[in-house]
Parts: C-alpha cells; sequence; structure tokens
C-alpha cells in the first residue's frame, strides 16, 4: 500500500461572532464535526497544494457557508481561522512559521479577529507595549517573551481605557498566538484567547515530539517530529 507524503499541518478555528456550530470538509472529505464559536481542532495532518474547504452548518450536507480552496504550502503549520458575521464569514489562514532555536524563550503574536473593533493594542499591565494599531484580520510578527506569569492588557488603538485584562502564563520554548474575538457591546463580548504551540529546538541531544490524532473514522493517527543539531 502506497502511503501519501505528509507535508504540512492544518487546524481549525471557529473565531465567526455568533454563528452556530460548524462541520468542515476538506477534498470532500469530513474531517471535523460540530466545531462551536472559539473552539480549535487539533492539527491534521496534509499535503501541500490547492485544499477544497466547505463549512458547513453542523449537520447539513448543501447550501455550505463557505466552499473555496486554499493554497497550502509545504513543511508548515497552519491554523485556519473562520472569520466574520454571517452570512459575510470566510477563511484567513495563519502560518505559523517558527524556525528552531536554541532559546528558552517563549515567543508572542497579537491576531485581530474582532470584525465591529476599531484596531488594537496589546501590552503587558504595568510593562511594555507588545503590538499596536493591530487592523481587523492582522497577524502581527511574533515577538520574544520571558517565560513567567502575565497580564495581558487590550485596548483600542490611541485610547487609554482598558477594554480587556487576561492572565498568561508563558513557558519555556512556547509560542502563544493570542486572538481578540467577539464583538465589542454586543454579543458574543469581546474576549482575548489564546493558544500555544511548541517551538522547535534545538539541543546536543534528538529531541523528539509526538503528534497524536484520532481521527473521524476512530483510527489513532501517530507521527513523530525529530529536530537535532
Amino acid at each position: 500500500m502506497l502511503v501519501p507524503t505528509i507535508n504540512s499541518f492544518i487546524r481549525f478555528l471557529y473565531a465567526s461572532s455568533g454563528a452556530p456550530a460548524v462541520d468542515i470538509y476538506t477534498d470532500g472529505n469530513l474531517v471535523l464535526q460540530n466545531l462551536a464559536y472559539n473552539e480549535i481542532s487539533e492539527y491534521l495532518p496534509v499535503g501541500s497544494g490547492d485544499m477544497s474547504i466547505q463549512v458547513f452548518t453542523a449537520g447539513e450536507d448543501s447550501n455550505p457557508l463557505i466552499d473555496t480552496k486554499l493554497e497550502l504550502p509545504p513543511d508548515e503549520r497552519i491554523t485556519v481561522a473562520v472569520t466574520g458575521i454571517l452570512p459575510d464569514v470566510s477563511l484567513l489562514p495563519l502560518l505559523l512559521n517558527l524556525q528552531p532555536t536554541e532559546s528558552e524563550d517563549g515567543l508572542i503574536r497579537l491576531v485581530h479577529l474582532s470584525p465591529t473593533a476599531s484596531h488594537l493594542n496589546l501590552s503587558i499591565e504595568d510593562g511594555p507595549d507588545l503590538f499596536n494599531d493591530a487592523e481587523y484580520t492582522q497577524a502581527t510578527d511574533f515577538k520574544t517573551i520571558v517565560p513567567g506569569a502575565y497580564n495581558l492588557q487590550l485596548r483600542s488603538a490611541g485610547e487609554d481605557g482598558i477594554l480587556l485584562t487576561e492572565p498568561l502564563e508563558v513557558m519555556k520554548r512556547k509560542a502563544y498566538t493570542v486572538y481578540a474575538l467577539g464583538l465589542p457591546e454586543a454579543e458574543p463580548p469581546l474576549k482575548i484567547s489564546y493558544y500555544q504551540d511548541q517551538i522547535p529546538f534545538i539541543a546536543d541531544k534528538i529531541k523528539e515530539t509526538e503528534f497524536r490524532k484520532k481521527t473521524v473514522a476512530g483510527n489513532n493517527l501517530q507521527i513523530n517530529f525529530i529536530y537535532s543539531r
């Protein structure tokens, strides 16, 4: 039996404000069921190249909310966010693009996914600004952050008032993507969510990371990532 080459990994974040749960198909195959607002899937192994993606209201298989194609680069981890407000929803691919490092510091970036919010700033309480003037659907570059406990503060650009404060515990060699989701002064409310990824680490000894995923069919798929000097 031929085993297809696996070049990349993809996961889905459902960030469409106030929309019902969805089912997601890739290349005609059901890969995610009943994904709810502010939920993120595990990574799914995929090949590079064109991928057909359809997003349906959960339990339906006609009249997709989204029916499009994405060009997936090789050797990458990709988060695809479902964004917007029904009926105007779309997909936003976000590349992780992390390089192997010898540092134990963390990384942090901001992704603005609140469709009715103004430009946003993200800062550390009693500390520096991390990102300024991020616009809707913008993903900032990663910045280095020292491991430790922080309170993140979200503001409208050009204003002093704090919209939200959210604690964040930064771990060694973890990359944090902070998402601004929801709607100011409406439902669902504006909020901060964040998800972490392992930064590839180079050391004298081989580092092996195990990835496990239970498929829709119930089978267990195991993949190992190995980095060495």
